[in-house]
């Protein structure tokens, strides 16, 4: 709706025509404008980065994961995962959330007002995981009511990071699904390289370093920690190998003396320890 301004000082009759606007603002007035009425003229937009999008997987991401579905124990195959993931584009569901009901004269529940929410999910360890889709049949697959709504990789990781959520998992529930955990999502967005903690040589290292200190350890392992590492459980198995019964809090005194070390930190997500004699 366009509006004309006039001269106070030269009212008009009621049956006198007020003058027309010049040329000039009658053409801004009659200019394609937004929803707000804001005009699309002289603004600078930026081309869709996900135009002629087909929906489908990345190739060589789903072929990844795929490889690590397969082998689930190979750490280079977890390493392709995330080198793949680089650039991506993945999909974030999105799904209505009730903001507020009542209810109404008829005794049903009403929705007042809902806004769309990306969804959360809840490990089994209690942590907030972020879920990622590689394409929209998965996302379907999983939730039919979801939006798929296209994401840059770098920001779906980055954003689960904001907002303090320690996983992502991709295409949950899909056969070839991955569980990014906290170490990886890190590296992932600062582009630094990354190594399972169950075959970084480094985090062994430091380990070794730590038992040499306890008297009471005769050896001590690392490996994954399940056989499903790449979907869920602890991230890292630590075997303690004993000759003899460890006195009480012993056990507890090495994980808190593991979990004081900030590299160790930085490059384990989670670790189960078991005890084994030798």
């Amino acid at each position: 709706m366009s509006t004309h301004s006039h001269d106070p000082d030269q009212p008009h009759g009621p049956d006198e025509p007020r003058s027309a606007a010049p040329a000039d603002q009658a053409g801004e007035a009659h200019a394609p404008t937004d929803s707000a009425g804001q005009a699309w003229e002289g603004r600078d937009l930026k081309p869709n980065p996900f135009s002629g999008d087909t929906g489908l997987a990345d190739a060589a991401l789903l072929e990844a994961m795929n490889q690590v579905a397969q082998t689930p124990l190979d750490p280079a195959a977890h390493q392709q995962v995330v080198t793949a993931l680089s650039g991506a584009r993945l999909y974030a569901p999105i799904v209505p959330m009730v903001l507020d009901q009542e209810v109404g004269e008829n005794g049903l529940m009403a929705d007042n007002s809902s806004e769309m929410a990306m969804v959360r999910l809840q490990a089994e360890d209690g942590r907030e995981c972020t879920p990622g889709f590689s394409g929209i049949p998965p996302l379907t697959a999983w939730h039919s009511d979801a939006r798929p709504v296209p994401i840059e990789s770098e920001r779906l990781v980055l954003g689960a990071i904001e907002a303090e959520s320690q996983l992502v998992v991709l295409d949950p529930g899909a056969e070839s699904s991955f569980l990014l955990r906290r170490p990886a999502m890190f590296a992932f967005v600062q582009s630094q390289p990354w190594t399972p903690s169950w075959a970084d040589a480094e985090v062994a290292q430091r380990l070794r370093a730590i038992a040499e200190s306890v008297p009471w350890l005769a050896r001590i392992g690392v490996s994954p920690g399940s056989n499903s590492v790449h979907l869920g459980g602890p991230e890292l198995g630590i075997t303690l190998g004993v000759e003899s019964e460890v006195p009480p809090g012993e056990v507890r005194r090495f994980q808190e003396t593991v979990a004081g070390d900030e590299d160790l930190v930085a490059k384990i997500d989670s670790l189960a320890i078991r005890l084994v004699e030798v």
